[in-house]
């Protein structure tokens, strides 16, 4: 059964609810404050049942998948596999979306957490023995030192509980955007862009603020689009999000740029 990687997996995980550890109880994980969460036959847990629908829905998600399996962010993930640990015990996703960097990025036992219940019955999809869980990042379901790689992969993080859940010598690897992320989108968007410019540095001084930085590393690329690949750029990207998907053309974006920052940090 589906369930059973979760109760294969119980002394890793905890309430996010009370913190208590969580133990089995039939088809259910139970606390001993009495709060339950039932597996899911689709493969995922959803540890976060009143979370408010967002922006991010299937259609973006599914956009996005095609895009990374398109190979568009290869030497981002090639740039990751190259300095992570050797064989982790636990890694954790905190933002994983549609799944898609969390399958490739791998330790023994996997966590994939997103608050989009849209994005985690995508990742869940055709099995596995990842962990999926819809879930808040202010509240991990995972126990205090027990996670040895947290990826924080173009997500919002919570560094207080990042801290908590990560071993002695475990490391954060975070990506953001640099300028030159995604310029093409933001050229045809013009004066619809609210912020014409993009700049990391307060995400690296928020971070700096609990993490230790280890060292920075700065993938680009540009790539040639299809108008077909074109479209999925532009349902995918939060750039887009206050503009009327008609107003753009995406037949003028002939070439894409990644252009990112995978900060490597641990804790203070």
């Amino acid at each position: 059964m589906s369930a059973d990687k979760f109760f294969n997996s119980i002394t890793l995980l905890r309430c996010p609810i009370c913190g208590a550890a969580l133990s089995r109880s039939g088809a259910s994980l139970v606390c001993a404050n009495g709060h339950t969460f039932d597996p899911s036959r689709k493969g995922y847990v959803h540890f976060a049942p009143n979370a408010a629908p967002s922006h991010y829905d299937r259609a973006l998600f599914e956009a996005r998948r095609r895009i990374l399996e398109a190979g568009f962010y290869d030497a981002v993930i090639d740039s990751i596999r190259n300095v992570m640990p050797g064989n982790p015990e636990v890694v954790l996703d905190a933002g994983c979306g549609d799944g898609t960097f969390t399958k490739r990025l791998q330790g023994k036992t996997t966590v994939g957490i997103d608050l989009s219940k849209d994005a985690i019955q995508l990742a869940a999809h055709g099995g596995g023995p990842i962990l999926w869980m819809v879930g808040d990042l202010t509240r991990l379901p995972v126990h205090n030192a027990s996670v040895d790689v947290i990826l924080n992969l173009f997500s919002p993080a919570h560094y207080a509980e990042f801290t908590r859940v990560l071993k002695s010598d475990g490391v954060l690897l975070k990506l953001v955007p640099q300028e030159g992320y995604l310029g093409e989108i933001r050229s045809l968007l013009g004066e619809r862009l609210r912020q014409r410019t993009y700049s990391n540095e307060a995400v690296v001084s928020h971070l700096f603020e609990r993490f230790r930085i280890i060292d920075r590393v700065r993938i680009q690329k540009t790539h040639p689009l299809t108008e077909e690949q074109a479209r999925d750029f532009l349902k995918m990207t939060p750039l887009t999000f206050d503009v009327e998907p008609d107003a753009l053309d995406a037949s003028a974006l002939k070439g894409i740029t990644i252009d990112v920052e995978l900060l490597i940090a641990k804790s203070k």
